[in-house]
Parts: structure tokens; sequence; C-alpha cells
């Protein structure tokens, strides 16, 4: 992030409680997302950029102990008067045994959920005025493409492309890096929930499974309903599965409104 604070890319005003913070963080991914652009190119490419600040940002306010801190830090700039600028402390974590050379470019990219989890396909972006397509395989999020670094003069090989993909996250959904699995926070009506039965279940991709609910489940309870539905990984052995996290939707009153 170049300009402004992390409560700038979200915002919301400095020193605002997570839980603010995390309402405006969920309204902006939505409005930003790369889908909203409707193959306007240039559009794309401002959600992109943007996306990937907001997300930064709250995986740096999301963390109590470094939004604490934070906080202090943007205090003592309103007292001295000299800006601190988002960005300082947190940074994406490298793949190690993969040294970079001069004309090297290294970048950040969204990918949906879905992308991410089942992989087979590929992703077209312009870097450094470039387009290149990256092939993405479920659960790999880091990668590297030779020759298309800086381009290089008199007739020197030019640098490689390491890409770091962005999982943009999903209203119910999130990933399990170190087991494969797909977590999905569910609402399940009281009924179903009483007395057990299939209900069904809409998956990242499109299409809709009947999921077995166990009778007498209830809200923060978690089950495995099935296996092998998970992140794909790079092989069928290390695929992962979905768990659910049920949210059991209660009758209130007469009239049959539901909560959570």
């Amino acid at each position: 992030m170049d300009t402004g604070t992390y409560y700038d890319a979200l915002e919301v005003p400095a020193a605002s409680s997570i839980d603010v913070v995390k309402k405006s963080y969920i309204s902006l991914v939505k409005k930003y997302h790369p889908d909203k652009a409707e193959g306007d190119e240039a559009k794309q490419d401002e959600y992109n950029e943007r996306l990937l600040k907001i997300m930064e940002a709250w995986e740096f306010l999301s963390d109590p102990e470094k939004k604490a801190e934070y906080d202090a830090e943007l205090l003592e700039e309103r007292k001295s008067g000299v800006a601190v600028e988002s960005g300082s402390g947190v940074r994406g974590k490298k793949m190690s045994g993969m040294a970079k050379k001069s004309g090297d470019i290294e970048t950040d990219y969204p990918i949906s959920m879905a992308l991410a989890a089942y992989g087979k396909g590929k992703i077209p972006m312009r870097v450094a005025g470039e387009h290149v397509a990256v092939k993405v395989y479920p659960g790999v999020r880091r990668y590297r493409i030779e020759g298309r670094g800086v381009p290089a003069e008199g007739g020197k090989s030019r640098g490689d492309l390491y890409v770091n993909l962005k999982v943009i996250p999903e209203e119910r959904w999130e990933i399990d890096e170190k087991t494969n699995n797909l977590i999905c926070r569910m609402q399940i009506p009281a009924k179903v929930a009483e007395k057990g039965g299939q209900y069904p279940l809409q998956l990242l991709i499109n299409r809709v499974i009947k999921v077995s609910i166990p009778a007498g489940v209830k809200t923060g309870d978690r089950f495995m309903p099935i296996e092998g539905k998970g992140l794909g990984v790079m092989s069928p052995k290390k695929r992962g599965n979905i768990v659910i996290v049920a949210e059991i939707a209660e009758k209130k009153g007469l009239f049959g409104f539901f909560k959570k």
C-alpha cells in the first residue's frame, strides 16, 4: 500500500473497533469484487488494486496486537505531525527456495475462492504493461513465469515474473490451508436442525448438492457430511473435505420471522 493508512483503505475512522472495521471490510470486498467490473479492463485493474489494499488492511487490523500498536503509532503521528503510512510491519510470506535475480518482477493478484480451491483455469492479467496468463492449480498460491520480468536491453535475458495469489474472501466460506478443508457457515432451519435430514448447499462453484444434517445439531456445531469435496491440491489423495459450521435459524414470535 503506497499512501494513506489502513483505516483509509477500509473507509473507516482511525482507531475504529475491529467490529466496525470488519463490517466495512465485508462491504468493500463485495463492492470491489472483480466480477463487478463486467469485462471493463480498466475497471478490472482498478478493482484488483483496490481489493488488494482492502485485503491487506483487514489482514493487519484484524490482529488485535498489531492493531493496538498501529493505533498508538497513528496517535503519536497526530502529536508529532509525522505521517504514518500503511504497509509497515506486515508483508506476504516469501516462498523459500525460489531466489530472485535482478530484473525479476513480483506482484500480488486477487483470485476467487472457487478458483483457489478447485483450480483448472487460467488467469489473464496485465503486469508491467504486458498481458500474461497464469495457469492456476488448486492450493498453489505462488507462481513463477520465466522470461516475463523486466524487459532487458542489449540482448540480455529477461527476468522472471513472480505472482502471489491473494484469495478473495466469501461471506460464508473460508479455506483451511493446513487441512485443505473448505469450511462453510451454513444456515439451517430450526425444524431441519431438530429432526435432521437432507438440505441443499450451494457450493463455491455453480452447483448445489444435498448434505445430511444430523438430528439435534446446534449453532456452532461442526460436522463433515461429505469427503473429498474440499481443496483440490495437486493430488486426489490430498484433497480436503467440506466442513459445516451450523448456524441455526430459530423462529421468533407468531409471524415466523427468523433470526440468526
